[in-house]
């Protein structure tokens, strides 16, 4: 009796199926570092509101070039998916049906603990805030609104240094590649072959920012995302694995060196200590860039398997939670330390048990919104996209 020939892959499969698997290890391991670089950077006048020179120090490093490390990881797996998705389509109406359920899927993926946590502190600040740490409710309120209509980042801008941005502003990062990936899918159908000079249009761009301190400079800054994008169109080409950095694989030492090495000059790059260049978001992007090719293999170029690396992809699946919760878990422990010892300097046995308390909280918090809102959420926007999908 012959076998049934399998079906064919449904427009774009074809060619997704021949990329690496879609979630890669060694990216799953940016994306926790990118986390905690982020983590830190917030620390200092957030959840260490006594002088510490430590703290200063770190925030005046350039770790908030992990938000940069988070746009190219993103960028690349957003585009290694759906770029050849919608390489296929011939139509508007196909193209609109591609678009519409990668919208259906990231929608469902990210808003709904987003928006949890634009509303939560508009109860903080009314209920838990002696100390006045989550502000008043008409900054959160702002906040809120402009995050749910994607545009956090504009309104991050606009009130920087001038009234407090909210309890959330954090999500201007969210709004911005929002923002992107509305526009991304219009952009590769009418481009077609000629979307990656768009990208490198928008990537050279970043290299002619001058004034790299503006607040519209910094929450507009879609480099780092572009060249993510140029990545993974790469991906697609045979030139991508003829220039996969093998020897990787067998130095350890080497590889240790690429990353810290890479970690290390976006920190130095970005520092407001140290400028070395005056027009470093260009220089950031493309090192972020070269971070995410070098573990985009999933071959142990950049960290091989083991219990470490374990350890770091379950943290990265978490990272959304960690991101979103972490200042309103900052601004929580500094509202019960107001509330338990005045606003006095501790001593350095209750400033670590005040740190070890934050962890804790940080862990806790993140936890029960990736597993009560996050993935039952994701989950339940995959059925309806592939819904969707089904009946167009």
């Amino acid at each position: 009796m012959n076998r049934p020939e399998p079906a064919p892959l449904p427009a774009g499969e074809a060619l997704l199926s021949r990329a690496t698997p879609s979630r890669i290890g060694e990216l799953e391991v940016l994306r926790t570092i990118a986390v905690i670089m982020v983590l830190l950077e917030h620390v200092s006048g957030n959840l260490v509101f006594w002088p510490s020179h430590l703290a200063k120090q770190i925030q005046q490093s350039g770790a908030w070039t992990g938000v940069d490390l988070f746009f190219a990881i993103s960028g690349f797996v957003i585009a290694r998916s759906l770029l050849p998705k919608l390489d296929e389509t011939r139509d508007v109406r196909a193209f609109m049906r591609t678009s519409v359920e990668f919208w259906i899927r990231r929608a469902w993926r990210l808003w709904p603990s987003a928006w949890f946590w634009l509303a939560a502190p508009l109860v903080l600040c009314l209920t838990f805030n002696r100390s006045g740490v989550y502000g008043g409710f008409k900054g959160n309120w702002e906040m809120a609104v402009a995050g749910i209509l994607n545009l956090a980042n504009f309104h991050f801008a606009a009130v920087f240094m001038r009234a407090p941005p909210g309890t959330a502003f954090v999500q201007w990062s969210l709004s911005l590649e929002e923002q992107f990936y509305m526009l991304l899918p219009f952009a590769a159908f009418m481009l077609r072959r000629r979307l990656p000079y768009l990208m490198g249009i928008i990537l050279l761009y970043a290299f002619f920012m001058h004034t790299p301190y503006s607040p519209l400079a910094i929450v507009t800054r879609s480099g780092a995302v572009a060249a993510g994008v140029l990545l993974a169109i790469w991906s697609f080409h045979p030139t991508y694995q003829d220039c996969a950095p093998v020897f990787l694989a067998r130095r350890r030492l080497a590889r240790i060196a690429v990353l810290a090495g890479g970690i290390a000059a976006l920190v130095t790059l970005a520092g407001s200590q140290c400028p070395v260049v005056p027009f470093f978001l260009g220089p950031v992007a493309i090192i972020a860039a070269m971070l995410v090719w070098a573990g985009s293999y999933g071959e142990g170029y950049l960290w091989r398997p083991g219990w470490p690396r374990t350890i770091m992809e379950i943290l990265a699946a978490r990272t959304y939670s960690l991101y979103l919760v972490h200042i309103p878990v900052y601004f929580a422990m500094h509202e019960i330390w107001f509330r338990r010892y005045g606003q006095a300097t501790p001593t350095p046995r209750q400033a670590v048990a005040y740190l070890f308390g934050a962890v804790a909280a940080l862990a806790v918090v993140a936890e029960l919104n990736h597993r009560i809102l996050e993935r039952p959420l994701r989950e339940y926007g995959k059925i309806l996209a592939r819904h969707y999908a089904a009946r167009a």
